[in-house]
């Protein structure tokens, strides 16, 4: 996609979920939009996901069929563009909020009775901090040159819907001592794209740091072919040793943003769309 992104405007319900201003009252709208979304109500507020067709022997899961059910798992719909959007009500939505819920209760029972000199925690960029299901949506869940273009172009603009509880956590952390660190896959020549897609959302930052394409620094053993796992954990290590910093959760949506030590516990967000190692 070569022209310039459109701005995505979300349906109502799922916009205060996703966009409205942190405050107490919306991070306990988001945990009881999880336990709405867990029962019987999932059903009625979504489309029933397509069954999966007979397979023969050791046939794979149809890809046609997965993608169908990963659209629908984000309730996901298009505009008259042929944009897709994240619907409201979506289990998705109600996943997410029951895994930060679960991170914040961690952090705050760690503050109260544990908490170490420095506090801090980690958090992922895409799929953890804002949603990029639009654009991956939009090309098939199949990416290619013209979705890394469109995704590039969604990251300038700022138009990927920001994941409103994590933005909620991140603030709530900050406001009681607890230091924000960004540790993303993207690539270093992102940095500034980055940091200022995220100050614009609203999120506190002690610290990003992004893979680098060239002088990597030392702490980094794997140097520029770092892979996700290496790259996230040896960043916490370095961390901890020059800056005190005792990661007490690590949150994102690939079990490689948490995987390989340095942080006490890890939460895991939901993304059916693609795997990271």
């Amino acid at each position: 996609m070569t022209g310039p992104m459109r701005t995505r405007l979300l349906p109502a319900p799922l916009s205060a979920l996703l966009t409205a201003r942190p405050t107490l009252a919306t991070t306990a709208a988001a945990l009881a939009l999880a336990t709405a979304l867990t029962g019987a109500g999932v059903a009625a507020a979504t489309t029933a996901a397509p069954p999966d067709y007979k397979r023969v022997g050791a046939e794979p899961r149809n890809l046609d069929q997965l993608k169908a059910q990963i659209n629908t798992y984000y309730n996901g719909s298009t505009d008259a563009a042929g944009h897709h959007h994240i619907g409201p009500h979506s289990q998705w939505a109600a996943d997410v909020a029951t895994q930060i819920g679960q991170a914040k209760a961690y952090l705050a029972e760690r503050l109260a009775h544990h908490a170490p000199r420095t506090p801090a925690i980690m958090l992922d960029v895409d799929d953890t901090s804002i949603s990029t299901y639009p654009v991956n949506a939009d090309y098939d869940l199949g990416g290619g040159a013209d979705a890394s273009a469109a995704d590039a172009q969604a990251n300038a603009d700022n138009t990927y819907p920001v994941i409103q509880p994590t933005l909620e956590l991140a603030q709530w952390a900050h406001a009681h001592g607890v230091k924000v660190v960004f540790i993303t896959g993207r690539h270093d020549n992102l940095t500034t794209v980055t940091r200022n897609q995220l100050t614009a959302l609203g999120f506190p930052i002690d610290g990003l740091y992004l893979r680098p394409r060239q002088d990597p620094p030392p702490y980094l053993p794997c140097g520029t072919q770092c892979t996700a796992t290496p790259f996230k954990s040896a960043t916490r290590e370095y961390l901890e040793h020059t800056m005190g910093y005792d990661f007490i959760e690590a949150i994102g949506d690939q079990v490689s943003d948490y995987a390989g030590g340095y942080d006490d516990r890890g939460f895991k967000l939901p993304n059916p769309m693609y795997n990271i190692p």
